[in-house]
Order: C-alpha cells, then structure tokens, then sequence
C-alpha cells in the first residue's frame, strides 16, 4: 500500500493531535500560507486543489477568497482531519467548497480538472513524490499553476530543532532519518524539490527562500507553553503520555527553560526559514 506508514500516522495519532490543537498551529502556520498563496491569482481561478488540506483552514480561506462560481477541493490522507474539516465547511455554510479523504498518489484526479493547486506544509509526506507530483500534474489544466510552501533544513527551524535538543536527555532520540524521507523536512533540499518538479512535468520552477518570525502559543506564560509544546511534538508526547505527569515533569522544567529565551510578550517568538515554490504545469 502506498503511503501506508503516513496514513497510520495520519489518521491516528497525528491526525488527533492535530485536530486538537488546530487553533494554535493555524496561528503559527496561516503567515507562511498567506505568503506561499501570493504564487496564484486567486480571481482568476475555477477550480483550486489544496494539497494536504489537514483540518480545512487554508481550504475556507480560499473558498472565501474565490469568484463567484469559482471553487475548491482540500484533498488530505487524514481521517479525523478531514471529518473535522467537512464539520468546519458545515458550520461556516460556504458551497463552494468540499474535502476528499485519499492518498494523491493513487487516487485518480479527473484530468484537465484544475487551474490551480496550492499546499501549506501538505506536499512533503509521499514516500513516492514523483508519483503524487505527477498524478496531481496530470489533475491540472495546461499552464495551470502550483504554489506551495515547505520548510527548509531543521537547524534553521529552531520550533523543532530547540525542543528535540531539550529533550535529548530524557528520551532515546531515534536515529536520524534519511533527510529526504516523508516528513516535515523532506523538501529542505532545493535542488531536489526542482528535480521532483520537473520529472513530473512541471515547467517554470522557482523555489524562494522567505524567513519570518513565527508566534506559537499566543497568552500563555512560558510553563504553559512547554506543556503544549510537548503535546504537538510526537516524539514528546509519547514520552509525557507513557511517564506520567508526574514522570514528565523533568522533562518539561528543562523545555520551559529551553524555550524561555524565545518567549516574550506572553507567546513563543521562532525564526523560521521556508521554500516558496511556484511552478507551472
């Protein structure tokens, strides 16, 4: 089965800590988003495709954004992300908008269907990027356009790379994955994003690098944010979950005082450095 790890990741776990903490990752995600959707011309767009939609947000954004008679589809692996996302599409009544649960590497987009596609953080999870780049090429309309946004290398994402250090001495850090396996940082490596690209048939590739400042965790004193913190890290909180509260509080003294210098006016402040990625199909 394809994908078969990330849709076990997805629609366990991962996708429940996701849907429980939808707001404040929105908070710090929806910045970069914006910045990643300025590649489309929203007003001219029928059809949009939004890749790895998660729990919906970017996918209403648009929605509200779009013409009359215009419309999106958020297409995620995710169960429980979705059934949330279709929940949200309920209660806000927009029609121009609707989710599909499935893998775009193997589920079969009508051809010639999309004028657009768009991703905030959705594209680096295929473990077959070439295959889910080129069934969502074959998806869209000649010189349609392709806009997303994914992280660069680890070190220069200190949201990640400052708590794993922090917890390095209570748990058993995995090995190091392979750097362009499925995950948050698989598309660090420009060159690499462009190849993928292009051997699906993309043209007019451009990968820009944007570095902004990112809030996480906005009115909350920076124990309470190291508390958080740690439940949207899977490796932490599987830690916290199996130690206890008690067993994790160690744990999570040393995260605050990790996280304390980049705490200020009562949220966490991070440096973040992304890819913006525009192309043509």
């Amino acid at each position: 089965m394809a994908n078969e790890q990330q849709s076990e990741f997805w629609s366990g776990s991962g996708g429940d800590y996701w849907v429980a903490n939808q707001q404040q990752m929105d908070a710090m995600l929806q910045p970069l988003g914006d910045e990643a959707l300025k590649g489309l011309n929203l007003a001219a767009c029928q059809h949009v495709l939004d890749i790895g939609c998660g729990t919906g947000s970017t996918t209403l954004q648009i929605a509200a954004q779009l013409p009359d008679g215009a419309r999106i589809t958020g297409a995620d692996i995710s169960v429980p992300m979705t059934e949330y996302a279709r929940q949200r599409l309920r209660a806000e009544g927009l029609a121009n908008a609707d989710f599909v649960t499935c893998d775009l590497q193997t589920h079969e987009l009508a051809a010639d269907s999309y004028d657009a596609a768009f991703s905030r953080f959705g594209v680096m999870f295929f473990d077959a990027p070439v295959t889910g780049f080129t069934n969502i090429h074959a998806g869209l309309k000649a010189a349609a356009r392709l806009a997303f946004v994914c992280w660069q290398k680890p070190a220069e994402n200190l949201w990640h790379s400052v708590a794993l250090q922090a917890a390095q001495e209570f748990i058993d850090m995995p090995p190091p994955p392979d750097p362009r396996a499925p995950g948050p940082f698989a598309f660090a490596e420009p060159d690499y994003v462009t190849s993928i690209l292009e051997e699906a048939g993309f043209s007019d590739i451009a990968l820009v690098p944007h570095k902004q400042d990112l809030q996480l965790f906005s009115g909350q004193q920076v124990r309470e944010a190291a508390e958080n913190f740690a439940r949207i890290n899977p490796i932490i909180s599987a830690f916290v979950k199996e130690a206890g509260e008690d067993g994790a509080a160690p744990l999570i003294d040393k995260l605050a005082e990790a996280l304390t210098p980049y705490h200020r006016q009562d949220a966490l402040h991070f440096p973040s450095a992304t890819w913006m990625v525009s192309a043509r199909a």
